[in-house]
């Protein structure tokens, strides 16, 4: 998906050394399973900064520049999301003198009156967007707040950009997840070429890219042994690939692993 805005790539490329000496990132030659029931080939955690003192101290001095570089200092408010949007929200509205808006799951907020308030969102990573879109935003909206603006540490570029511009939100992010971000990993080799391509291809068309993983061997190889397994939450997250993230494909996909393992194994999926 198109990022759509320019990056600042010293910042971007300091920050991914910070992720990447605090072991954020993992990457597989096939698929991991996403809590939204779709496929990837890699995972990323932001909150890794907290492991050090120096490296936290960094995220939060940049992410406080961050804001107020694109705000002009113009709010009243920092939000963040239950929970680990806390984990950058909390320091930045402490260095920037501002009140701090908790909103939880339950849409429960602890913080201050927001009514006519100029609200910036500040989060840790941008994914499906599905937080912001039923969560944050209309809580914040819904008590009074204006928010232009929302914050991610990193963006994994995918559907969440989509949903920002949805929501009539500038989204802003200290490392994009973009081109350039894969190809600095792959000159510290990070990244082999052959993650890199897979990176690539995905970032270009990434439905494309998980129905060719699914179909293939490997593919099939690792949502068998998800669906294998006898503990229900693992064995969740291979059901959820084929009802939530790739439904049209379920019945191809099962017809494949009844073939391999015979219709025992399929049972109740």
């Amino acid at each position: 998906m198109d990022y759509g805005k320019e990056v600042d790539r010293d910042l971007q490329q300091k920050h991914l050394r910070i992720l990447i000496r605090n072991g954020a990132f993992q990457f597989t030659e096939t698929f991991f399973p996403y809590t939204s029931g779709e496929v990837g080939p890699y995972y990323v955690q932001s909150a890794v900064v907290l492991k050090h003192g120096r490296d936290y101290r960094t995220s939060i001095k940049d992410m406080t520049e961050f804001v107020k570089r694109f705000t002009d200092k113009n709010i009243d408010v920092i939000s963040g999301g239950e929970s680990r949007d806390w984990v950058f929200s909390f320091p930045t509205a402490v260095k920037m003198g501002l009140p701090h808006m908790m909103i939880y799951k339950n849409q429960k907020v602890i913080g201050p009156d927001i009514e006519n308030k100029r609200v910036a969102h500040v989060a840790d990573l941008s994914n499906e967007g599905s937080s912001p879109r039923d969560l944050w935003i209309p809580t914040i909206r819904g008590a009074g707040g204006k928010i232009d603006h929302i914050f991610f540490y990193v963006d994994r570029l995918e559907d969440g950009v989509r949903v920002m511009e949805d929501l009539n939100l500038d989204s802003h992010s200290i490392v994009p997840l973009n081109e350039s971000a894969w190809d600095y990993l792959l000159d510290k080799n990070v990244i082999d070429k052959e993650i890199y391509s897979s990176l690539r291809e995905r970032m270009d068309d990434k439905d494309k890219w998980a129905r060719e993983m699914l179909r293939s061997k490997a593919g099939l190889e690792i949502l068998t042994d998800l669906l294998s397994y006898i503990e229900k939450k693992n064995r969740a997250k291979g059901e959820k690939i084929l009802n939530v993230g790739y439904p049209d494909m379920k019945e191809e996909l099962l017809d494949r692993l009844a073939k391999e393992h015979g219709k025992n194994f399929i049972e109740g999926i």
